[in-house]
């Protein structure tokens, strides 16, 4: 099983300081609306890396589906599901990789809390490396939506920049992204 997504979340919260001790009983948790953001950035991050290193992505797509004949008379066809997938994708023309592959969301479905164990459970990383598998195609077939996206949200950081840094945010410009088709 591949580990990309769930490596990406399990990590971001780790430097976050997650799980944290839920009361005075109970065991190491996570806040559920911490980890919708964590996916959140995990699927702005494949499809970021897919839409700037394809070759990068396709690997990941290689080493996601280990077990399959990529050299034999049958290989998968990574064209044909972005082909297949446009039509869906295309009904959020100005969507980002949240809005266009719109995961689920636990904060809604758990509560404010679950415990650290179910993070580890074999379909909750499984259902990660299904988002991160679309977030990489997405970008895949998308690189012009993703740079808009990406420009967007950074346009909207640098307005706002100033007023946190003047509150003593210590917050740095994002950078420009930069698309080499590489």
């Amino acid at each position: 099983m591949s580990i990309f997504g769930f490596y990406f979340v399990g990590n971001l919260l780790k430097q976050a300081g997650w799980p944290r001790k839920k009361g005075l009983f109970g065991g190491p948790a996570y806040d559920t609306f911490l980890v919708d953001e964590a996916i959140d950035q995990m699927l702005g991050w494949a499809a970021s890396l897919a839409a700037g290193r394809p070759k990068m992505s396709l690997q990941m797509i290689a080493e996601m589906f280990r077990d399959k004949d990529w050299d034999g008379d049958n290989p998968p066809d990574v064209r044909m599901f972005i082909d297949a997938s446009r039509e869906e994708w295309d009904k959020v023309p100005e969507g980002g990789p949240r809005e266009v592959i719109k995961p689920w969301r636990l904060s809604s479905n758990m509560g404010k809390s679950v415990p650290a164990k179910y993070l580890a459970d074999r379909e909750l990383r499984a259902a990660l490396e299904q988002l991160c598998l679309e977030a990489i195609m997405w970008g895949l077939g998308n690189p012009d939506r993703v740079k808009a996206w990406y420009t967007n949200r950074r346009e909207k950081m640098q307005s706002s920049l100033p007023n946190m840094q003047k509150a003593g945010l210590q917050i740095e410009a994002s950078p420009a992204l930069d698309l080499k088709q590489a």
